[in-house]
């Protein structure tokens, strides 16, 4: 990938800008008769507000979310009750106490991100009439960085790790700074739908080549699309906008890239796996220095919308089960 086409950026911008505002969306559908009902329960208000205090209390409401957190989100040891009793310490921590306090002054008042998770959920419904929506457990971890674990029938949402990019404490924590910009309420809903998406259809990842990953990459981006469709795109793949008129402006090159390399059918994940990471940039050997992260991804998601643009009779659901990448990038004619 050494040469790159040159464009005035601000030129580029624009002609983006109208290119988008122009273009119809297909997934944009209205799905307000669609009745959903979300059951969001507040993990961190009923701990950390004493509004539970027995393990009784805790299990009957939170059942298997009570050990998944304890044990596995936070570590703690012993059996379940051993766990539990680490958890009424842990509540009385200045720490834990304090953390909290920084996700109740953003977010005790819930109902925005409600009605967006509702929305998301309107347009899942839409495709997946019969599917149960899981419940969503609110929690805080301490920096953790579990965002959105899923266990049986919920899904979790660690409030501690959406409380902005510039939100100082961060930068004390082992949370690298190329992560802070997407660890903002915008993509509160975001992650919770792409984790219920990589729930349902990992399975349906063969996962044995370069070209593999990249499809289902970008089927789970094809999946935001048509659930959250008024989402920017930048967001959907967690790039700034600048790293994302990157990708727009170079695309044509950096699939050249990858055809250069004979990276498509590549079986070792070492070899690739660095165009799927997130990091501050892309280090591979011929790429730009100033090339972002996530180019897999990015081009992955490009070949499915172009795979759903020309042939109209796939469904999502069908799109979303079909294992066999190399079909669909035939079918997609992709040459960009």
């Amino acid at each position: 990938m050494k040469y790159f086409f040159q464009f005035n950026t601000l030129f580029f911008a624009l002609f983006i800008s109208l290119f988008i505002s122009c273009n119809d969306n297909s997934l944009n559908i209205n799905v307000d008769q669609i009745k959903v009902e979300l059951n969001v329960m507040r993990f961190d208000q009923d701990l950390f507000e004493n509004k539970l205090n027995t393990y009784q209390e805790f299990k009957n409401k939170y059942g298997v979310f009570l050990t998944d957190y304890t044990m596995g989100i936070m570590g703690f040891e012993g059996n379940e009750q051993e766990a539990f009793n680490q958890l009424m310490m842990f509540k009385n921590d200045p720490n834990a106490k304090k953390v909290y306090q920084f996700t109740k002054e953003k977010y005790n008042d819930f109902s925005v991100y409600e009605n967006e998770l509702k929305k998301a959920y309107q347009h899942f419904k839409y495709y997946y009439p019969e599917e149960k929506i899981p419940k969503i457990i609110t929690y805080t971890s301490n920096f953790s960085f579990y965002l959105n674990p899923v266990g049986d029938n919920y899904i979790g949402m660690g409030l501690d790790m959406h409380l902005g990019e510039d939100f100082a404490p961060y930068k004390y924590t082992e949370i690298e700074n190329y992560w802070h910009k997407i660890l903002v309420p915008q993509t509160i809903t975001l992650h919770h739908v792409l984790a219920h998406a990589n729930d349902k259809f990992y399975s349906f990842n063969l996962n044995k080549s370069f070209l593999d990953r990249a499809i289902y990459e970008g089927k789970l981006l094809y999946f935001i699309d048509a659930t959250m469709p008024h989402l920017k795109d930048e967001v959907k793949i967690g790039q700034t906008i600048t790293e994302f008129n990157w990708c727009l402006k170079e695309e044509k090159n950096i699939w050249a890239y990858f055809v250069k390399k004979k990276l498509l059918y590549e079986a070792d994940s070492r070899k690739y796996e660095r165009f799927f990471k997130e990091g501050p940039k892309t280090v591979a050997e011929d790429v730009p220095a100033d090339s972002p992260p996530l180019l897999g991804k990015y081009i992955g998601w490009q070949i499915v919308k172009k795979y759903m643009k020309e042939n109209s009779d796939v469904t999502l659901q069908d799109m979303m089960k079909n294992t066999n990448a190399q079909e669909i990038l035939q079918k997609s004619n992709y040459k960009p």
